[in-house]
């Protein structure tokens, strides 16, 4: 697949307006989500992702100037790549081509990667950041307004007291991915995490929460986790806070799928 006459126009337009990409080549699609398109672009040798915002980008309440700035931080931490073009207004990003393969569910049930991944989240929750917070429930909120469906205000109603225990106990804040499923977790030279359109201020256990409860973790697998992220000194509240978010997860992924089915 080539640049002319195989992709859509608006790939073409977008390539056309990034300084020195010029003449690139489209690769192949990488993928087709409710909120984006991103394709696979090559210059010179040199590979990069290019992202373009869909409508539904701007309905489901994404952040991309958030997104943008907690990159950075979490690029010049060697946690991510960096994005090489951003345009915020069109809803177009480059970045470069992040090399390795994404992990499956299987990596997450090995004792030595959850360790490294553990690893990772440390180093990431003690960056020093100032973006927005991400807030959940609000995102919960907004899904079921735009569902409209009884089901959906069961689910918000089913969160709202997880939510209160949450709030009770405060946590000081930490950047946070907030998206952590296996495909947004690359193994190449080192680990790395991709797609930051969650990303934002919140609770680092909100990180360990999506790890664990999308991906079904057994408890031995989710304990381990636990520890290692604490380095074997887990605090008791930590334990009980984790178990809500979790909770409190499954009723956002339970409404997600509703908003947009796989």
């Amino acid at each position: 697949m080539n640049a002319r006459g195989r992709v859509p126009e608006a790939v073409r337009r977008a390539l056309g307006g990034i300084a020195g990409i010029a003449g690139a080549t489209v690769v192949s699609r990488l993928s087709d989500g409710p909120t984006n398109q991103s394709w696979l672009i090559e210059r010179d040798g040199a590979r990069y992702v290019l992202r373009l915002d869909l409508p539904e980008a701007r309905r489901l309440g994404l952040d991309r100037a958030a997104e943008a700035n907690a990159q950075a931080i979490a690029a010049a931490a060697g946690l991510t790549p960096g994005a090489t073009h951003t345009d915020l207004s069109a809803g177009i990003c480059l970045r470069p081509f992040e090399p390795g393969r994404a992990w499956q569910p299987g990596d997450l049930r090995q004792p030595r990667k959850l360790e490294r991944l553990a690893g990772l989240l440390r180093t990431l929750h003690r960056l020093p950041a100032n973006v927005p917070d991400f807030d959940p429930f609000a995102a919960m909120q907004r899904y079921a307004a735009q569902l409209g469906t009884a089901e959906a205000r069961e689910r918000v109603a089913a969160a709202r007291p997880l939510l209160e225990q949450l709030r009770a106990e405060p946590v000081p804040r930490s950047l946070c991915h907030n998206d952590l499923v296996c495909e947004n977790i690359v193994e190449g030279e080192q680990l790395r995490l991709i797609d930051w359109e969650y990303a934002g201020m919140g609770d680092p256990l909100f990180d360990l929460a999506v790890v664990i409860q999308h991906h079904a973790l057994e408890p031995e697998f989710s304990d381990h986790l636990l520890q290692s992220y604490f380095e074997g000194d887990v605090p008791p509240p930590a334990r009980r806070r984790l178990e809500w978010q979790c909770a409190f997860y499954q009723e956002l992924l339970e409404l997600w799928n509703l908003r947009v089915p796989s």
